[in-house]
């Protein structure tokens, strides 16, 4: 690894825990590996949220000032609505598995 960067984090004591036995079960040699494994694999999850937020990107530059109607949203706008629904889709699959750790 190249540059490294300590930093501190806040987290509920009963996901502290269960990371613990994802380490003591040899998955991860210690918690800061476990972290960083972790954000890579979320990287990788939003890629294609990150594409899309690309094309989006690209297209409203593009149509900016031709007088397309883009149903009245503004940038900040849709993302926030890509993300919201991002949210939601994470609710949906994932939350049951952190239900009682915070």
């Amino acid at each position: 690894m190249s540059e490294v960067q300590r930093i501190n984090i806040t987290l509920p004591k009963k996901l502290v825990q269960k990371t613990k036995v994802l380490i003591d079960e040899g998955l991860y040699s210690n918690f800061s590996e476990l972290v960083r494994e972790s954000i890579k694999n979320e990287i990788l999850l939003d890629q294609s949220l990150i594409e899309k937020k690309r094309i989006l990107d690209k297209w409203f530059k593009e149509e900016e000032g031709k007088g397309y109607d883009t149903s009245n949203l503004t940038r900040e706008e849709l993302i926030k609505r890509i993300r919201k629904t991002r949210d939601e889709l994470w609710d949906e699959k994932y939350k049951s598995w952190f239900e009682g750790l915070s």
